[in-house]
């Protein structure tokens, strides 16, 4: 008896259907899904469906549509460009990063098809040699966007992400690609498994490797103790810092006419945070419009003083900037005119007296949400789409220094290291301020 029209029809696109899977169950590893163990499985369709291609041709367009898929679930959050853009170019840069990422799935697929799945223990080598190097490409090439590389999707997986204080994430990304082609080697053989169980050897080596060094790094970590009156030896440094989450949704953010509601927000949960005694009050990344802070708008330059003031506490705050920082809040003069110089998304460190002890410009933007890449080379109507006035890339590492008095006779200074939301996907640019010997890194993030 012959095969059915429906099962004609899936043994066709049988190939399409796995791509999709693997689409699928590497999306569900990400968060916020957060079934990491999918990861571990997650590419194992898609090397099968590599069988299926009669060519490196058909291989790249299994692979694209493998890669288009998974990041077209992966970032919706580029629609967070929304307040700052219009809803058509928001849309476009969508669609062109989700084409871009999804290159690096059909320009691997394409590669691997070079590589037969009966090469034993040389499929499953090559197949995590070839990935971790897009993935390395990736992270820097035009202006770097290493989000979606499978490393991250282990980050609630405590032993198995130890091993990245060696390898970084791509040595996490190898090593899961590495088990996930192996298993694909030996299903693809499978009538030949006692022979092509080499493939396995090694995956399975690195994978106990991993588990168990993240299990020894792990054994001798004390649990994070959540409540509050948990005891800290004595000849321990300790840093209490309080965080202010505004909640402010991107639209309302962004609304002028929303600012004193929303900066009365953060002052009422400042006080409320400053009856912990923090050492530190830390708000998110441009959470505070630069006018409350020079004085142009007097009374919100008022309420934010006073809150100083009173909480007598520094505070590392978000804004957007123009030209070089005051030496202190509270600086603006009509004969200083900034309109034309460019403007910063920064992190100030203010000591509770409005002093400005140190400032971060953000080096590493958000293409299409902070600047316009290429712009020179965009047709002339893009840019008339953009509802923002670009920022300016921060030139240097500068660490914020805050001073924590400990007693009446006892004052600190802690140089603290800060990563403005995006920048914190890219690992050489979070080492930078540890080189230059920051004791805290921090993370500044705007999102509600």
């Amino acid at each position: 008896m012959g095969d059915t029209p429906t099962e004609n029809l899936l043994k066709r696109h049988q190939h399409w259907l796995l791509a999709i899977l693997s689409a699928l169950l590497l999306f569900l590893s990400f968060p916020n899904v957060n079934l990491y163990p999918f990861a571990w499985i997650a590419m194992v369709p898609f090397f099968i469906a590599l069988t299926r291609a009669t060519g490196w041709k058909s291989a790249f367009w299994i692979g694209y549509l493998t890669g288009f898929l998974f990041f077209a679930g992966l970032l919706p959050a580029i629609a967070l460009l929304y307040p700052y853009a219009n809803i058509f170019i928001t849309i476009v840069a969508y669609l062109l990063l989700v084409g871009y990422t999804g290159l690096y799935f059909a320009v691997f697929a394409a590669l691997m098809k070079c590589v037969p799945v009966r090469s034993g223990a040389l499929f499953p080598l090559a197949a995590a040699c070839i990935w971790t190097a897009l993935e390395w490409v990736r992270s820097w090439m035009i202006t770097g966007f290493p989000w979606g590389s499978i490393g991250y999707s282990q980050w609630n997986n405590l032993p198995g992400i130890q091993v990245a204080s060696l390898f970084s994430v791509h040595g996490i990304s190898f090593v899961v690609v590495l088990f996930n082609a192996g298993i694909a080697t030996l299903l693809c053989n499978r009538n030949q498994w006692r022979q092509e169980i080499r493939a396995l050897v090694l995956p399975v080596i690195l994978t106990i490797f991993c588990f168990g060094y993240g299990a020894f790094q792990l054994q001798g970590a004390e649990p994070l103790d959540r409540e509050s009156n948990a005891t800290v030896p004595a000849d321990t440094e300790t840093l209490n810092v309080a965080l202010v989450p505004g909640n402010v949704s991107q639209l309302q953010k962004w609304n002028v006419n929303q600012f004193p509601a929303i900066l009365q927000r953060y002052i009422n949960l400042t006080y409320k945070a400053s009856r912990e005694a923090p050492d530190l009050i830390v708000w998110p990344e441009t959470s505070i419009r630069s006018r409350a802070l020079t004085g142009e708008w007097p009374r919100s330059y008022g309420r934010f003083s006073r809150m100083l003031r009173d909480t007598a506490m520094p505070i590392l705050v978000g804004t957007a900037n123009r030209g070089k920082t005051d030496e202190a809040i509270g600086k603006f003069s009509k004969d200083i005119d900034k309109r034309n110089e460019p403007i910063y998304n920064r992190v100030l460190s203010i000591s509770p007296d409005g002093k400005m002890q140190g400032d971060y410009a953000k080096m590493h933007l958000v293409p299409f949400g902070e600047y316009v890449p290429l712009e020179n080379l965009l047709p002339d109507f893009i840019p008339d789409f953009i509802q923002f006035e670009p920022f300016a890339h921060g030139k240097t590492v500068n660490l914020l220094p805050v001073f924590i008095v400990k007693d009446k006779t006892d004052t600190q200074k802690v140089e603290i290291g800060a990563s403005i939301c995006f920048e914190s996907v890219f690992p050489d640019e979070f080492r930078r301020p540890v080189q230059k010997s920051a004791r805290v890194m921090g993370i500044l993030t705007n999102t509600d």
